[in-house]
């Protein structure tokens, strides 16, 4: 057998005894927000990090002209 709740009745803050459960609900309810509002920035870092960066453009290399002679049993290079 089951028994049903009214939704009111599952909405209600619980109640309180003592003012020291004042200050444990209060420190709850902030480390909520403050998760909640990490969760949301930690979002935002994601989105930024994800967009595509903005390419460098091509820069021409400089090649040098060398040559290699073989010299016996090793080997110059020329470059110019």
């Amino acid at each position: 057998m089951t028994v049903s709740v009214p939704a009111s009745a599952q909405q209600r803050p619980p109640v309180v005894q003592n003012p020291s459960e004042i200050i444990q609900l209060q420190n709850r309810m902030q480390r909520q927000q403050f998760e909640q509002q990490q969760q949301f920035n930690r979002q935002i870092d994601r989105q930024q990090v994800t967009q595509p960066l903005v390419q460098r453009p091509q820069v021409p290399t400089f090649q040098q002209n060398c040559q290699t002679q073989v010299t016996g049993s090793g080997y110059v290079r020329n470059c110019r």
